[in-house]
């Protein structure tokens, strides 16, 4: 690796982490039996002074991929025992992906760290990623774009929200491996070495070897990247919050002012705005954000289609709403909860199925709903609107029900944030959850100190 910032040790990261908490706080370690695991388990465990109104809980998330996974459960277990930290197993049920199972045994590893977090009360969730981790995201993602603009050049944040609950932090990214397996060694501890990660089969294990022998991580070229990330998010957030209004959760209006000024955080809130309208998990990629922007500066009247939303510019400004293909019913039984269109969350509080669909225009409404809106654009703003309607031949006693379903509980999604929100987009993510009247996401669980440094 090439020269950067200075490397933390693993009981410099513990010691940071521990200062910078806000107090009380229940801290949930994510513990393979893998080096970078243990190291963050032993060394919060031996800097975390008695009285500090810090705990600290252990859980290990056996993925039943390998055989001696569960025995590699058993043997955190006992660590955590030895350690007096009290320590939950959680195993990934069911049938597995044959493609993609890095990624499905990610989200499964998310989804039940979250789970116990919930079950404890969890302040925050840590996990072991190192400094060479960081090395291979970066170079991974670097594949997939180039310059400036590729925000995964700035890596893996910090801090990021899941599921809009639960904050994760990664206190080694800092740390390397090395300097980890060398402090368990001067404390006496060993660790488990899990086969796949010198399986050539992934690309995180090619990209390692491939680091090995080149070196071309830049630590200082990292921490510029996601400071100009985290620069460009917080502007994005500032021509959000001045220049543009959503009406009633789908149609989106930017001022003419908004459509001037810096093209970089233009296109920034723009890849996001249009996420958030279309119910997409990804802000617009290069190529789609490209043939907008280069319509947009033309500054001409007229419509262009990405992302499943349409661009519609006017001499008002830009009005921005999902396009009315592709937007279809959903069924959802008595109790259920479902996400709809990627943009609502849907809660049937009936006793019988409901069905939600797209609103059926009607000019009259859409006039009524949207004054002052050109009206092709208020017919494709309703049209987008969730409609929800009985499933069932309702007797007089079930009148009651049809009521409860006409009150079945419709949120809000911000499909961007709402599952994976990196501590970059937090700012524009509140920006954006005002707009669709959402609540916030949490705050940072550290110190006002902290936030200062």
């Amino acid at each position: 690796m090439t020269a950067g910032p200075k490397t933390v040790s693993p009981e410099q990261a513990a010691e940071r982490l521990i200062a910078d908490i806000a107090r009380p706080a229940c801290l949930l370690v994510a513990v393979s039996g893998g080096s970078d695991s243990c190291g963050l388990l032993i060394a919060l465990s031996k800097f975390n002074p008695a009285g500090s109104a810090l705990s600290l809980f252990a859980a290990t998330i056996d993925h039943a991929l390998r055989p001696e996974s569960a025995d590699e459960a058993r043997a955190v277990a006992a660590l955590c025992s030895t350690l007096g930290i009290p320590h939950v197993i959680r195993r990934w049920e069911g049938e597995k992906p044959r493609t993609g199972i890095s990624a499905a045994a990610r989200e499964a590893r998310y989804r039940l760290l979250v789970d116990v977090a919930d079950e404890i009360d969890a302040t925050a969730i840590l996990t072991g990623h190192t400094l060479d981790d960081q090395a291979e995201t970066i170079a991974m993602r670097a594949v997939r774009g180039e310059g400036e603009e590729n925000s995964g050049l700035s890596g893996m944040a910090q801090a990021v929200l899941l599921d809009r609950r639960r904050w994760l932090f990664r206190p080694f990214l800092a740390t390397r491996r090395a300097d980890i397996r060398a402090f368990l060694t001067r404390q006496g501890e060993g660790w488990i070495d899990d086969p796949s990660n010198v399986d050539p089969h992934y690309e995180r294990v090619r990209v390692r070897g491939q680091l090995a022998q080149e070196s071309p991580f830049d630590a200082a070229a990292q921490a510029a990247s996601a400071a100009r990330r985290t620069a460009l998010s917080e502007a994005a957030a500032r021509l959000v919050r001045k220049q543009v209004t959503v009406r009633h959760g789908v149609l989106a209006h930017i001022d003419p002012a908004g459509l001037e000024g810096d093209a970089a955080v233009r296109r920034h809130a723009l890849s996001l705005l249009a996420a958030v309208l279309g119910g997409r998990a990804h802000a617009l990629g290069s190529e789609s954000m490209d043939r907008v922007m280069a319509f947009l500066d033309g500054g001409l009247p007229g419509r262009i289609t990405a992302g499943r939303v349409i661009f519609d510019r006017r001499r008002d400004g830009l009005y921005v709403v999902r396009e009315n293909r592709g937007i279809l019913p959903l069924h959802v039984p008595p109790g259920g909860t479902v996400i709809w269109d990627g943009r609502y969350r849907i809660a049937n509080r009936a006793s019988g199925d409901i069905v939600v669909g797209p609103t059926a225009p009607d000019r009259d409404e859409a006039l009524a709903l949207f004054p002052d809106v050109p009206p092709a654009i208020a017919m494709r703003a309703v049209a987008a609107m969730p409609f929800i309607e009985s499933n069932a031949l309702l007797s007089a006693e079930d009148r009651q029900n049809k009521e409860m379903a006409e009150r079945s509980i419709v949120q809000p999604l911000l499909a961007p944030f709402d599952r994976f929100l990196p501590q970059f987009e937090l700012t524009l993510g509140n920006e954006f959850a005002v707009l669709l009247g959402c609540d916030v996401f949490p705050r940072l669980p550290i110190k006002d100190s902290s936030r200062k440094r």
